[in-house]
This record gives C-alpha cells, structure tokens and sequence, in this order.
C-alpha cells in the first residue's frame, strides 16, 4: 500500500495528534470504500436494464444490504487489513451511554469480534429482533 491510491503504511503516518488522526481515517474509509461500497455497487450494476420499478426498488434494498452487511463485517474483523506491508488495522466499534447532560454512564465495545455484528443487522432486518 505504497501508492496514492492507498492509505499511506502504519510507518508513514504522522506524528501531529490531528494529521495521525487523519491518517487512521484514511485507512479505515478506504477499506469501507473497498468491501462496502465497491460490492454494493457491483449489485446495483447487475440490475437489468429493463428493469420494472419494483425490481430496481429490489435490487436498490439488495445493495444497500449488502453494504450494511459488510460494514459489520469490516468493524468485526472479518477481512484482514493492510496498514502497511508490516502492520494490520482493525477497527472498533463501541456504544457510548450518556445521560441527558452528556455525562457519560457506559462504554460498551462491541467490535472487533465481541459479537456477531452481521447477525444483529439481519434480525432487525427481518424483524426479528425481539
């Protein structure tokens, strides 16, 4: 991941808090760009050309699907990603309680690979959550 089409490599980031902060979100974006967006409009493209209004609104939900899938997928470790030819990234999710003063109450991390993300995503999905 040396070239201007990829973050730069864990070595190369930077020292000053909020450019370093920058780079961590270049690295995370571009594997969003990779496995979530890049896959959902490979479905979106496979559409038929002819396609009735209910089949694009069918094909739209698949993409937006597939997506949100693999966000889960991404924020839970599935794919191991590159920070460079010596480093791996990983990339954490955590809900954060706070009261209506907004001082906090609970910090719970959920991600990487606390539970299974892209499950939670398809019983809200499908309704069956609860």
């Amino acid at each position: 991941m040396n070239d201007k089409s990829t973050p730069r490599p864990y070595e190369q980031w930077s020292t000053k808090p909020a450019e370093r902060e920058e780079d961590a979100a270049y690295t995370f974006a571009f594997y969003l760009m990779k496995h979530c967006r890049a896959e959902a409009l490979k479905r979106a493209k496979s559409a038929p050309m002819f396609a009735t209004r209910k089949q694009q609104q069918k094909q739209v939900e698949e993409a937006v699907d597939i997506a949100l899938h693999n966000v889960m997928d991404l924020l839970e470790g599935f794919w191991p990603l590159e920070a460079g030819p010596n480093h791996r990234a990983a990339f954490a999710l955590a809900v954060c309680v706070s009261d209506t003063s907004q001082k906090p109450v609970e910090r719970i991390d959920i991600s990487p690979c606390r539970i299974d993300l892209p499950i939670g995503y398809w019983k809200w999905k499908d309704g069956e959550f609860r």
